[in-house]
């Protein structure tokens, strides 16, 4: 192949890795679009109907243990404040810049303040419970605990990728199942405080997609990469909540209602950040 052959291909190659493709703003659109509609049924089935609140409350009380396990529990979701918050978004946003992705800083910083923003919103001026107990939907301490985790897998390298997403996925479940068993929070605030921290990230990658420089990644890792990755946070998160002296409560058919909770809270939370994770090495140079 001669020079001028060569020096023609690289230009192809590179106006294909430098444009996101129709495929990619629709992929990242199609997150946005699925965490509303989730977080849409969430509302409608567990926020507005008595049967489904009356069920959430009784799925909370399915993780339990002594009191020593709540202590632990509540120091560790205590640990979640705004200030740990805006913390963390510092050190995200300072390692982007540093490493020369602008883009990727300012669309981190999107996330933060927008998925923080909509769950306050949410819980405290738009959706009411029904019945007489409070909202708590979505759940603040997940959101928090989430986009720890999402901040720091969208800012990092993509050697460190997977070893932020399974250590942030392990964070974001066990303060989100921690806050259950800790009686803070109901499953349905937890699934839906995931929905609006994914929706978010996908749009903060999307932007970042948008306006970044440089070529965009060749491929993605291979799908059973991004299953190792959840199947090794969903394990570690699910002995976590028994290293810390919970139980599953309830006999029998309960038993098996409380396996179901922890596992389906535990894959909730790690499944949305190992998404964030696949979205980011496919978009994000």
């Amino acid at each position: 192949m001669s020079t001028i052959d060569r020096t023609q291909n690289l230009r192809r190659t590179s106006s294909r890795s430098t444009q996101p493709p129709a495929s990619a703003v629709f992929v990242l659109l199609a997150a946005m679009l699925g965490s509303a509609l989730t977080g849409a049924v969430l509302v409608k089935v567990f926020l507005h109907n008595l049967a489904g609140a009356r069920l959430d409350n009784r799925l909370m009380s399915f993780l339990g243990g002594p009191p020593e396990a709540f202590d632990r529990i509540n120091a560790w979701s205590g640990t979640v404040s705004p200030v740990t918050v805006i913390a963390i978004l510092a050190v995200t946003t300072f390692v982007a810049i540093r490493r020369d992705r602008h883009a990727v800083a300012a669309a981190t910083v999107l996330s933060v303040l927008g998925a923080t923003a909509t769950t306050q919103v949410l819980k405290h001026g738009v959706f009411e419970r029904v019945g007489s107990l409070p909202n708590s939907l979505p759940s603040g301490h997940t959101t928090a605990a989430m986009l720890w985790a999402i901040g720091a897998v969208l800012v990092s390298s993509r050697g460190w990728r997977p070893v932020v997403t399974v250590v942030g996925a392990i964070v974001a479940s066990t303060i989100g199942v921690g806050t259950i068993a800790g009686r803070w929070h109901r499953p349905s605030d937890i699934a839906a405080a995931a929905a609006v921290c994914l929706g978010w990230a996908a749009l903060a990658v999307l932007v970042a997609t948008l306006v970044q420089r440089g070529a965009r990644p060749a491929h993605s890792r291979p799908t059973g990469d991004y299953l190792k990755m959840l199947g090794v946070a969903v394990l570690v998160s699910c002995l976590a909540f028994f290293a810390l002296g919970f139980v599953l409560g309830g006999q029998g058919i309960e038993q098996v209602a409380a396996l179901a909770v922890l596992l389906g809270m535990v894959i909730v939370c790690a499944g949305s950040v190992t998404l964030v994770a696949w979205l980011a090495d496919r978009e994000l140079a």
